[in-house]
This record gives C-alpha cells, structure tokens and sequence, in this order.
C-alpha cells in the first residue's frame, strides 16, 4: 500500500493541470483488473510480465498524454487545421507597421511586424498541409506508451546483465588478492621483488574500484527503471527473475505471416494512411502515398532483419551453453584433482575463474536472446522502423 501511494504522488507531480480534476479521473477503475492483479501492481515487487500494465497506469508519460487526449479525443483534421488558422488569424490582428519611417524604431518595428507575418504565413500553411486528426494522435500516444513499455523491459534486462556481469568482475578481484598473497609470499623467500608486488597490489586496487563503479551503474540502471514505472526516488523495489528465453516459440515462427502483422500493427504506417485520407492538397496526398510505400517495404525489412538477429543470438546461446558444460565438466575435474593433491591451488583457481567466465556468459547471451525476443515481438506488435 505504500507503494501505491508513493505512486499516487508520483504521477500526481505531473497532472496537476487542474486542481479540480483528480488523478483517479485519468486512472483505470477498480474493476479492470481483478483485486489481486491490482494487488501486485502497489506492491513494491517488480515482475517482468507487470510492465505494460505498470506503464500504462503509473508512468508519468503516458498519464500525461491520457489527460491531454481528453481534450483532443473529438477533433478532426478540420478541427486540427482550424488550430493553426485561428492561431494565425490572431498573429495577423496584433500585426503593427509603423507609420512614420523617420523614426529612430522604425526598422525595429518594421522587421518584428515582418517576423510575425511571416510566422503567421508559416501557421496558414500549416493548416492547410494539416493531416492529423484524433485517430492520427491517439496512434501516436498509443506508440509512445508502447516504446515506453519496451524500454523498460529493455531495462530490466540490462539490470540483470549487469548484475551476473558483477560475478565476473568479483572473480576478478578474487584473483588478484591471490596473485598478491602469492607474489608476497615469494617476496618472503626471495623469489620476488617489491616491483612486483606493488604491481599485483594496484590490480587489486583497479579490481575494487571497478567494483564500485559496477555497483553504482546498477543502483542507476535500477533507479532509471523504478522512475519508469511509478515508484519515487530511492524506492526499496525488489526486481524480479527474468523469464526464461521461448525456444518453442521461435521454431514456431511464420516469418511471411508476422510481416503482415507487422504492417497491419504498425503505429507510424497506420498514421501514414490515415494521413493520406486526411491531405487536402493532391501535392501532399502524393508525397505521403510515396511516404506510405516506402514505409512498408521498410518494415518488411526490419522484421525479416529482426529475425536474423534472433536466430543468431539463438545460436550464440546454444553456443555459451555447449562451452559452458564442458567448463563445468573440467572444472568438476579440477575439483577431484585438487582433493587428491594432484593440481595446485593456484591451477586450481585458474580453473575456477574459466568455470565463472564461461556461467556469465551463457547467462549474458540468454539475456541477449531475450532482448532479441523482445526486439522482433514488438517490430511485430507495432514498432517496427518505418525507415
């Protein structure tokens, strides 16, 4: 609950456009999620299958652009261009030419009467090459809040790539303290110098600090993802697992059918042709038709692109995978060795920092696949460049 009214605060900095319209005006009624999904929505967990849902009822953004639509929701294109006629019309009754060309303003006066004919001459042309309407900016909200929704679930991922990423960067430091403890003890017996163990000492130094750096681009990255979706500033939110890559569903993708969908989804081409139907002038009606053919060749593009992508950070996982498993294996080998005094310490955690490295990376390039997942899904739900 507390979460819920952090929110509440949150959302309400931006919405205070009228003291006498309240914030639950422009929020969703009680009964469009059932009393438990409303539950995990105040709550201070974050899962990643809430962040559509945490965007579209918290993010400043999208609150913002809800209140905005109230006032637009009924307007045509005439209504539209009617905006830039009457903003002009008032420019050219505030117009003043000065009348007396000796006076020491008179060029002043002159130029700033020129300037805003001018400004009102840029409005009326304005209007008539007006081709928005309330269908073209709903789009164009709907669009924003979409992307909205994908940054943050891009987010989340580099949240948690830059979490494992850590472990390397903790082995790391590990290491180092050994090669110092190790170069110390040879300094001991007089196998080393002072040069030396300065130097394994500056790596540990580096090691710590780049510990520290990791660390706070963390707390960053989470901090730019809590702000996202709602939450104050210095939240204590609890950042849930990441779902586990679909494999089944890539193997049952129809690439020619999620092209069509594609198109049929877009925002940008959907506003294209709703702005071909709006354009007065046969000039304007020709240059979007053109803009309309070269955005749908463009998002064909992209997907069929997008899906490359996918197989290859696909294959780079099963890849991670297969490297993995046979770092696990030499490693689980090692271990034995070790305990039966046939392998050194030092060959020993030489092994184990090969055997880390190789865990990171499978999980970093799960990560990648998730993000290349996300990536093709929303080109096909809307997102996909138009150019």
């Amino acid at each position: 609950m507390r979460r819920y009214f952090r929110r509440g605060m949150s959302c309400l900095l931006m919405v205070v456009v009228s003291l006498t319209t309240p914030l639950t005006a422009f929020a969703s009624p009680e009964f469009a999620y059932s009393a438990e999904k409303w539950a995990t929505l105040r709550d201070d967990n974050l899962d990643f299958d809430e962040i559509a849902d945490l965007v579209h009822e918290y993010n400043t953004t999208v609150v913002q652009n809800r209140i905005t639509w109230q006032d637009e929701k009924d307007d045509d294109s005439d209504d539209v261009a009617q905006d830039y006629y009457d903003a002009a019309d008032n420019i050219y009754n505030n117009i003043t030419y000065p009348d007396d060309s000796d006076s020491s303003s008179y060029g002043s006066q002159m130029a700033a009467a020129v300037q805003n004919k001018i400004q009102a001459d840029n409005l009326m042309e304005q209007g008539d090459e007006s081709t928005d309407d309330n269908v073209t900016k709903k789009l164009n909200y709907d669009k924003q809040e979409a992307q909205l929704v994908k940054q943050a679930q891009e987010l989340m991922i580099s949240y948690w790539s830059q979490y494992y990423s850590m472990d390397t960067t903790r082995e790391q430091k590990t290491q180092a303290e050994k090669d110092l403890a190790a170069e110390e003890t040879r300094l001991a017996a007089g196998t080393s110098t002072q040069s030396s163990v300065l130097t394994a000492r500056n790596a540990v130094s580096t090691a710590e600090a780049s510990i520290l750096s990791a660390e706070s681009n963390l707390n960053s990255t989470k901090e730019n993802l809590c702000l996202m979706l709602g939450w104050s500033y210095g939240a204590d939110v609890n950042i849930g697992e990441l779902p586990e890559p679909d494999l089944e569903a890539i193997d049952a993708i129809d690439l020619a059918a999620d092209i069509e969908s594609a198109l049929a989804n877009n925002y940008a081409y959907q506003i294209t042709q709703k702005q071909v139907t709006n354009a007065r002038s046969t000039t304007k009606k020709a240059t979007l038709t053109q803009q309309e053919a070269n955005e749908r060749q463009a998002i064909s593009n992209n997907v069929s692109d997008s899906y490359s992508d996918l197989l290859l950070a696909r294959s780079s996982y099963e890849q991670a995978l297969a490297a993995f498993e046979l770092q696990k294996s030499t490693y689980e080998t090692a271990a034995r060795q070790l305990q039966a005094g046939t392998i050194s310490q030092n060959t020993f955690s030489n092994q184990q920092t090969s055997y880390v490295n190789a865990e990171v990376t499978v999980r970093t390039r799960k990560l990648e696949l998730l993000t290349a997942m996300i990536d093709y899904q929303w080109n096909v739900a809307g997102l996909a460049s138009t150019s």
